[in-house]
């Protein structure tokens, strides 16, 4: 799934190609954190609809070398490990940030 905001950012929402065990959420985030990211924050637990997850963020890593910041989520449900990533510029990062956490205080897995 993959959802734009009017500035430009995206939420890009994907299942992982195995199942990441929950003891390995952060280890996960970490190999996925790509080169070039600075300021890389500690991980931390989330709930999506009652299923516990990881997140961190960090700044930079872009391909193209534009200035953003990331959020990425890890969380299992169903037997599937779904991987959230919220890629957007970063004076914009903020609002994208709670605005994601809108829909996710919202979502219901289905």
């Amino acid at each position: 799934m993959l959802l734009a905001s009017p500035d430009h950012g995206t939420i890009v929402v994907s299942t992982t190609p195995q199942p990441v065990g929950a003891d390995q959420f952060a280890q996960y985030l970490t190999s996925i954190v790509p080169p070039g990211a600075t300021q890389v924050s500690q991980a931390e637990t989330v709930d999506v609809d009652g299923d516990s997850g990881v997140l961190d963020t960090f700044v930079g890593g872009n391909p193209d070398g534009a200035a953003g910041e990331t959020e990425e989520m890890v969380v299992n449900q169903a037997g599937n490990t779904y991987e959230l990533i919220l890629s957007t510029a970063q004076a914009d990062f903020a609002g994208d940030s709670a605005g994601l956490q809108e829909i996710l205080d919202s979502w219901s897995w289905a």
